[in-house]
């Protein structure tokens, strides 16, 4: 049985970020090491991973990717979800750290760590996903869009302006229809080490609720 808590730590920035400690040491060591022992993979060059931002902190600048990253921390079923990103960026469109975790009755694992690879992505799919997505629609969708912005085409005029308007809902929509089965996909994951670490649920439970915390003070800011 593994240990896990919530502390903050000084990142190699001098300023402190809220981490997972796992057996008493930090998830960016544990991630640090597995890049520098693996030359090759896509991190190695990239210099320390001792900065990168904590995911569910509610810090990335969107709004929606925050909601979205708390809809899979939140997810029942076996999910790849994100758990650190680029401190630059602060967002999922650039370093993209991935756990993949089990949830079994008072157990949770997390069984591997990787990066999520850009690369497969399809920009046309991913844009045409959000509010024109309409096999992902709810009754409520169509009764709500049914006979106005689900008739229009992508690119169109009254489309833009819906968007411009309805901003966080046309985003949510690509997240959840685009990026989560991507996520979810193991050729869109550079899978990095085999963690096979097992968490007690009530033990694990406190750290979510930590984070989801620290989460909501920053979405009051």
């Amino acid at each position: 049985m593994n240990h896990i808590k919530v502390k903050k730590i000084k990142t190699c920035y001098e300023y402190p970020e809220y981490y997972w400690i796992i057996d008493g040491k930090p998830i960016t060591v544990y991630l640090d090491e597995y890049v520098q022992n693996n030359l090759g993979n896509s991190l190695s060059g990239m210099g320390s991973m001792l900065g990168l931002l904590p995911a569910w902190s509610g810090k990335l600048i969107w709004q929606w990717e925050n909601d979205f990253i708390w809809e899979l921390v939140d997810c029942a079923k076996d999910t790849n979800v994100p758990i650190l990103v680029c401190e630059d960026d602060c967002d999922l469109s650039c370093i993209v750290i991935i756990v993949h975790i089990r949830k079994v009755r008072n157990k949770v694992y997390w069984d591997r760590i990787g990066k999520l690879d850009h690369s497969n992505g399809n920009l046309q799919e991913e844009q045409q996903s959000g509010i024109l997505c309409l096999e992902a629609y709810t009754d409520e969708d169509w009764e709500k869009y049914g006979d106005n912005i689900a008739t229009e085409r992508y690119g169109s005029c009254e489309y833009w302006k819906w968007v411009k308007e309805n901003c966080y809902e046309e985003h949510i929509r690509r997240l959840r229809n685009y990026m989560k089965p991507y996520m979810q996909k193991d050729e869109n994951i550079e899978w990095m080490q085999e963690l096979n670490w097992e968490f007690d649920a009530k033990e694990y439970q406190i750290v979510t609720e930590q984070y989801r915390e620290l989460k909501d003070k920053e979405k009051s800011v």
